[in-house]
């Protein structure tokens, strides 16, 4: 069941990140069931930054789908709206970072994550990469890059190589997302 779920995972994660870097709404519908199959699988691991990661994902989406439908009104069908990342949040999103990622880590020290560190440095990235994304940042593409990165290496060494084939194609889709968003983006 865990292997079906990886693979589900995988297929609908491929779905999402095409729908994304396009900045279509559908994407997050389909980024809800591919977060609920990958928390299920990440449980199973023991990986729990990963599965928390993946329950914040779905509560992001139903956020995202309001603030992308209300942003996307702002510019002329067909262009992709994009929001300036400010000093503000930009400060705010390095204190998260820090002061999070270093509280992350000592909860996954204590219940026992087999990789702390690694899973709560993707824990932490994705919980900011998720807040930019929804809010329509260019520079999501650059903590998703990190992030996936990351967690390619984690999910070799525990053994979940659909899920790292997952994070390995979506190395690839942040480095075309971010070209692509860059290129094609307003910002409003």
């Amino acid at each position: 069941m865990i292997q079906f779920l990886e693979i589900f995972s995988l297929v609908t994660g491929l779905i999402y990140i095409w729908l994304q870097i396009r900045q279509s709404n559908w994407m997050w519908p389909v980024d809800i069931l591919s977060c609920i199959a990958a928390a299920i699988v990440f449980i199973d691991g023991k990986l729990w930054a990963n599965a928390g990661l993946n329950v914040y994902y779905s509560v992001m989406a139903l956020w995202g789908a309001y603030a992308w439908i209300r942003d996307s009104k702002k510019v002329a069908k067909g262009e992709m709206h994009l929001n300036k990342l400010t000093k503000g949040v930009y400060l705010a999103s390095v204190a998260i970072g820090l002061l999070g990622g270093a509280c992350l880590i000592g909860v996954l020290h204590y219940v026992g994550d087999p990789a702390p560190y690694m899973d709560g440095l993707i824990g932490i990235l994705g919980v900011l990469g998720a807040w930019w994304l929804a809010q329509s940042y260019l520079e999501n593409w650059l903590l998703w890059l990190a992030a996936d990165l990351l967690g390619t290496i984690l999910c070799l060494a525990q053994g979940l190589y659909w899920m790292a084939g997952l994070y390995l194609v979506y190395i690839f889709a942040s480095a075309w997302g971010w070209m692509n968003w860059r290129k094609n983006g307003v910002i409003i």
